[in-house]
């Protein structure tokens, strides 16, 4: 019956479907009475032939539509399946980005993202016939919790968003920080066997709320709290902090090498409050045997009350899509120091040190206590460097004259691989900067145990008679001390020239040695007679090529015996660990890498000498 009314339609009708597609109720009424037939069939032949139209338009269209990106023709099916190729792999990038951002706002905030974030959403899935993913953008974000914060991170990496995440890192670590260096028991408790504050452990996590577990599976905690005053205007120790070419050069002893990655926030002009950057640090003890720690911290300063600085430090392993992960696995933890303005040109600096260090690393047995201790790498050390420097640089100031170091303060104490044997570390470098020789410098160090505090050692060290027998500059003759220039209050603080008596040989000694209460220091180097002339007269030594060696001497570890005191005029524990340093020119040359074996068996053989000599002078079995 279809067929008849299709066919009567189309032979009387199609010109009325051609000028009236859309028929009004009068004229289906019309139709109806025409063709004898019900008002729904007369409906849905209508809509059937707009439909059928239709289509075949979109057919055509079809057959001339052009790509909007290139411009071809349409990919047809071989095309769409490599779109929905890429789609997926696109996902799945985004699925192994994700995870990366979610691991990073773990170390961030100590908190994981949550687990369904985005496995809630159907990678897989293909959206409509268009093309289009059914990807929505609020399941692939992850919604982050921090504090009482939400923060919202991207799958991209955005330069504002990563600000803002590290920002609030950096007063996440500044709110701790002032939280530990403003409380004492039960969150600090005395360390047994000496007076170092460390941290309780289960007072820490039930105060620190937002405290996170240990990073590495083999992790060992150190943490210290230590206080002085020094002889420092507050602002200007603010400004040094926040300098790490000045960090480096006030704290040789203490700081390897120190620069700055990116600059987050500069901070106030006036006050430097708000500063916030990126630094690489790496600390060191002075000898061959103990590996430096590696940093990548935020250095975070806020000016909280008139006259009161804090800047805190707290570890950070990713920033501007780089991995900033510590080679040496230690990590810091909130820490840093409150800076505070007293009167007469004085400042008290309170300092915490908070680490975690991977026990895989292995501390050699004689350095053991020392670093696990906490005084090798803690806040002690920190404040005690820091009173010795201030005290020489003011030193130095009324003396009127220049504060240079001895080659940076300390001689080269790397550890190597390629040149080691069991007593004597050696390295080979070349130099072609200013200040050292130009060439190939060879230094060796060996480090080893005396049974003696480290005041007698420096005495025996600076013992103008003895010294020949140790020191091959001197060639076994004695020396004398032409002039000193003190640097501090203890007598052993002090910028000395000496000149062995062999009027044959044109060459003079300058030397500084300095004493604070957890060791002390030797720095020396040759200088022709005609230099130190003309540095006598005034004349810019930075252009003086020197080459340090010396000595480094610290206690072996915190004092076990009863009733023992900080006071620096109490001897320490009763052996001491003693690093020797020599450094030569073996070439003048850059062009080669070829070290004569001569240079190196030399310089062996004078720090072997030197550690024979010292270790019979304190009786000790070699």
């Amino acid at each position: 019956m279809h067929d008849n009314i299709d066919k009567c339609f189309l032979l009387n009708h199609y010109r009325f479907f051609k000028e009236c597609p859309h028929p009004d109720e009068n004229q289906r009424r019309q139709l109806e009475a025409e063709l004898g037939l019900e008002p729904r069939q007369i409906k849905f032949w209508f809509q059937n032939k707009r439909t059928q139209i239709k289509n075949m338009a979109i057919r055509e269209a079809l057959k001339s539509v052009i790509c909007p990106s290139c411009g071809g023709p349409p990919s047809g099916e071989e095309g769409r399946k490599q779109s929905l190729l890429k789609l997926q792999q696109e996902n799945a990038e985004l699925q192994l980005e994700y995870e990366s951002i979610s691991s990073v706002l773990a170390n961030y905030m100590g908190r994981p993202l949550p687990g369904d974030a985005f496995n809630s959403t159907d990678a897989s899935r293909t959206g409509d016939e268009n093309g289009s993913t059914g990807l929505e953008v609020d399941s692939v974000i992850g919604n982050v919790s921090v504090g009482d914060q939400e923060l919202v991170y991207p799958m991209k990496a955005n330069p504002e968003i990563e600000n803002s995440l590290v920002a609030e890192l950096a007063s996440n670590a500044m709110d701790e920080l002032i939280k530990l260096l403003s409380m004492d028991e039960p969150l600090w408790i005395k360390s047994p066997g000496d007076d170092q504050y460390i941290l309780d452990r289960n007072s820490y996590k039930n105060i620190i709320s937002c405290s996170v577990g240990l990073r590495y599976p083999k992790s060992r905690i150190e943490s210290s709290k230590d206080s002085g005053v020094v002889v420092m205007n507050a602002r200007s120790l603010v400004d040094l902090c926040l300098d790490p070419d000045k960090w480096l050069d006030f704290f040789p002893t203490v700081i390897s090498e120190a620069r700055t990655l990116h600059i987050i926030e500069a901070g106030l002009l006036r006050n430097r409050s708000g500063s916030l950057q990126l630094i690489y640090e790496q600390m060191h003890l002075l000898s061959p045997l103990v590996q430096p720690r590696e940093f990548y911290v935020l250095r975070y300063c806020q000016q909280i009350e008139m006259g009161t600085w804090v800047i805190a430090d707290v570890s950070c392993d990713y920033l501007r899509g780089r991995s900033l992960i510590s080679p040496t696995c230690c990590w810091k933890h909130p820490s840093g120091c409150m800076i505070q303005e007293l009167s007469n040109g004085l400042t008290k600096v309170s300092c915490i040190e908070h680490v975690e260090v991977d026990d895989r690393f292995e501390v050699h047995p004689i350095y053991e206590d020392l670093v696990k201790s906490a005084l090798g790498f803690g806040a002690k050390r920190w404040v005690m460097a820091l009173q010795r420097a201030c005290e020489r640089y003011t030193y130095m100031v009324v003396a009127g004259r220049p504060g240079r170091e001895l080659g940076g303060g300390t001689a080269e104490l790397r550890q190597s691989s390629e040149m080691t044997n069991s007593r004597v570390h050696i390295v080979a470098r070349k130099n072609a900067f200013p200040g050292q020789p130009t060439g190939i410098i060879i230094s060796a160090a060996s480090s080893f145990w005396v049974p003696a505090p480290h005041e007698r050692v420096l005495k025996y060290l600076n013992d103008h008679i003895m010294r020949s027998q140790w020191d091959v500059l001197c060639f076994g003759n004695p020396v004398r001390e032409i002039m000193h220039i003190p640097t501090g209050s203890h007598s052993a603080n002090r910028i000395s020239v000496l000149q062995p008596q062999n009027p044959c040989e044109n060459i003079m000694i300058f030397q500084e040695s300095m004493v604070e209460q957890l060791g002390s220091l030797i720095i020396y180097t040759p200088i022709d007679t005609s230099s130190m002339r003309l540095v006598a007269t005034g004349v810019d030594s930075t252009n003086i090529p020197i080459l340090a060696s010396g000595f480094a001497v610290t206690t072996d570890g915190p004092d076990q015996r009863a009733g023992a005191s900080t006071s620096a005029s109490i001897a320490g524990p009763c052996g001491s660990l003693l690093t020797v340093a020599f450094q030569i020119l073996a070439c003048s040359s850059l062009s080669t890498d070829d070290v004569n074996s001569d240079c190196i068996s030399n310089v062996e053989a004078f720090v072997s000498r030197a550690v024979r000599v010292i270790k019979s002078a304190f009786d000790f079995s070699t």
